[in-house]
């Protein structure tokens, strides 16, 4: 006869293995443009918060050194701004 430990390790399933978790190439405060994506002209944004990715990549929300409307962009449609440093 055996006991429920034995048939559980028996029966045991490998767990499954974790893919890397993607790390955002953009810090919080740095100066980023838009690419593509919603027309910005030469625009430029300061990083507020890093989302998860929701099927599209990366996502980063953002507000517009200008006026300050924010907004949310993915990895792909940014470029961090020449010689900029992170505010503090």
């Amino acid at each position: 006869m055996t006991n429920d430990n034995e048939t559980s390790r028996r029966f045991r399933r490998p767990a499954p293995r974790l893919a890397a978790v993607p790390s955002h190439k953009f810090p919080i405060g740095v100066r980023v443009i838009q690419k593509f994506g919603a027309a910005t002209g030469t625009d430029s944004f300061h990083v507020t918060r890093h989302l998860p990715d929701a099927g599209a990549g990366l996502q980063y929300r953002m507000k517009r050194d200008r006026d300050g409307q924010e907004r949310v962009a993915v990895e792909s449609a940014l470029e961090r701004v020449a010689g900029d440093d992170l505010i503090q």
